[in-house]
């Protein structure tokens, strides 16, 4: 039995503005994070963006994965991001020039990620903060997609963020991570840290061969955001540079459209897996 099914979110997460770090009449900027690779956090970002966006919010989706990219692909826009947020950072870009809407989803527009792993020396904490203010000014929730793992990138973003998501699958060393990868927000002094366990299959729980989402929480010492369950659709999608709250209606679209509203601050059930 999940301790919560309202995922723990709704009074804690949605706001923001008691953290003191935003004023509550700009947009909100939402950190994702995770501490391994493979946990599904950029088409969870993808997901969670076009599901606010069909809620009527402007959102911008920020790549900050620098040289291992990949919003572009799973959104369709291969060939269409020229600047990058360090290019906006640098000031050879403005954030309307560099930030470009999507070809089909309303109200969303996206930024990408240096094709350099090497950051620039001008992304540094202040100058990234500062960024995140230019976006809570144009946009109700700006969503960064940090890198895997516990790179520095993440304190950057970290410490000009309102919240912060990790994504995790579950699974023992995806939970582990995750329990760093919130350490990092701690220490930059964001409390508004919650998990999404992804990737779940119900049958493997059943079978004691998956952690259950208690477990997850307990292991991982984060609140509940959301779930979200293995759907094939995902990898088809994403391989066909297709946005997958389009064409499809499986599980995952539910669940990321259940998040979304969680975000809003909406008491939504858990999904039944």
């Amino acid at each position: 039995m999940i301790k919560s099914l309202w995922g723990e979110c709704s009074a804690g997460f949605a706001g923001g503005a008691q953290t003191g770090r935003r004023c509550s009449s700009v947009g909100t900027v939402i950190i994702t994070a995770s501490g391994k690779g493979g946990t599904g956090k950029t088409s969870f970002c993808c997901g969670t963006a076009v599901a606010l966006c069909a809620l009527g919010e402007k959102v911008l989706l920020v790549d900050a994965d620098s040289g291992l990219r990949n919003l572009d692909i799973v959104l369709g826009m291969t060939d269409q991001l020229l600047f990058s947020f360090s290019d906006v950072i640098a000031g050879r870009a403005s954030l309307k020039e560099a930030a470009v809407k999507h070809p089909i989803v309303k109200n969303l527009r996206v930024l990408t990620a240096p094709a350099s792993s090497k950051l620039e020396s001008c992304v540094t904490k202040e100058k990234v903060a500062a960024f995140l203010q230019n976006c809570r000014a144009h946009f109700t929730y700006t969503i960064v997609d940090c890198p895997a793992g516990l790179p520095d990138t993440i304190s950057y973003f970290a410490a000009g963020g309102d919240r912060a998501v990790i994504v995790s699958t579950p699974d023992y060393t995806s939970l582990r991570g995750a329990e760093q990868a919130a350490q990092i927000f701690y220490r930059e002094k964001m409390d508004n840290v919650r998990i999404v366990v992804n990737r779940v299959r119900p049958g493997m729980i059943e079978q004691g061969d998956m952690v259950n989402i208690d477990r997850a929480m307990d292991l991982s010492g984060l609140g509940l955001l959301g779930v979200v369950p293995e759907d094939r659709d995902i990898i088809a999608c994403g391989n066909a540079g297709k946005v997958l709250m389009l064409y499809s209606e499986g599980p995952a679209v539910t669940a990321y459209q259940n998040i979304a509203r969680r975000l809003k601050g909406e008491k939504v059930r858990l999904m039944k897996l």
